[in-house]
């Protein structure tokens, strides 16, 4: 086997990784079998998922050696995996992190604890819903967690530190119909949300009018979707076709079909897909959309992301931004 110095390492990352992409760093990363963190900042849980797939967030330079499985370094993984450990930002400027970021806070908080993946309380007993991210839910009422609840749970505990203080910057929108207060978390000046996202922890959600950062995001998202990284790697969030459908679903939906029909009603527009697939856009919405746009999408196939519900015999999603809808087939 090939023996090099840690020192040679090192003295060859920089050259190297400015023109390693990222999604072959991440390739080699991710065939890590052990990763133990002695700074919370750059780390790598792992935790089994379903298909065992695991979850990754890093953001900081690395102060500290770790211990990495010597079958892990074996081969063409060795360097790479150092690059990984030594390099000063674990993603290169393509990180999605990096657009963001705040320089104003509402707040300065203290958290008390975390209730599950996208939920915490602080210690005045408030509890804050992060914004523009949605998790997996951890099992209540007899209902077991769903697939990825438990390790956005454990990551966002990991994330925001032993020490729980905070910035927040609250939405637009203050308190959601629980009296949640919504806010964007900051934790060592990371975004949170954008933390989870980019792991494939969360999937991203955007109720107007809290929209700061949707765009990022949603960015911050399809990173973790192009690499197959957490929830992306499951079958439960893959786009399913509208004729797959049993009516039986609930809960987040990523779905896709032919538009069967526009029309408009005195409170929605709406577009009807095959199996009785109904996606409505109130009214009160359509400022996040293009209507005319809407309105040409008769025979087109178009992806749509929601939840689903079933209403008089048919299934319907609700839409409520410009990015829970794309074309996908212009075919007429």
């Amino acid at each position: 086997m090939m023996k090099l110095t840690l020192n040679a390492v090192v003295a060859t990352h920089s050259r190297l990784v400015q023109h390693t992409p990222v999604s072959s760093i991440l390739t080699f990363a991710l065939n890590v079998t052990r990763f133990t963190p002695e700074n919370r900042k750059c780390w790598i849980q792992q935790v089994e998922l379903i298909n065992s797939a695991k979850s990754m967030a890093c953001n900081v330079v690395l102060k500290k050696y770790y211990q990495i499985s010597k079958n892990a370094l074996l081969g063409r993984f060795f360097i790479p995996a150092f690059l990984i450990l030594f390099t000063p930002a674990c993603f290169s400027k393509e990180n999605p992190n990096q657009d963001c970021v705040s320089t104003h806070f509402d707040e300065k908080a203290i958290i008390d604890y975390v209730i599950d993946g996208d939920t915490v309380v602080l210690k005045d007993k408030r509890h804050i819903r992060l914004i523009g991210i949605n998790t997996p839910e951890l099992s209540h009422n007899n209902n077991p967690s769903e697939a990825g609840a438990v390790s956005a749970h454990i990551a966002l505990k990991k994330m925001l530190g032993n020490s729980g203080v905070i910035h927040l910057l609250y939405g637009k929108e203050r308190l959601d119909r629980h009296g949640r207060t919504l806010a964007h978390i900051y934790a060592d000046g990371m975004n949170i949300q954008s933390q989870l996202l980019e792991a494939g922890l969360a999937m991203p959600l955007r109720i107007p009018p809290n929209l700061s950062f949707a765009d990022c995001y949603s960015k911050a998202s399809q990173f973790a979707k192009d690499q197959r990284l957490g929830l992306w790697a499951l079958s439960r969030y893959k786009t399913h076709s509208a004729k797959s459908l049993s009516g039986n679903e609930k809960g987040f939906h990523f779905i896709s079909g032919k538009v069967r029909q526009v029309s408009t009603s005195r409170s929605s527009i709406w577009i009807n897909l095959e199996n009785n697939v109904a996606l409505r856009i109130k009214n009160t919405d359509l400022a996040y959309f293009n209507k005319s746009e809407l309105l040409s999408l008769e025979t087109k196939t178009i992806e749509a992301n929601g939840w689903l519900y079933k209403h008089k015999g048919q299934i319907r999603m609700r839409l409520r931004h410009n990015l829970d809808l794309k074309i996908v087939n212009t075919e007429h």
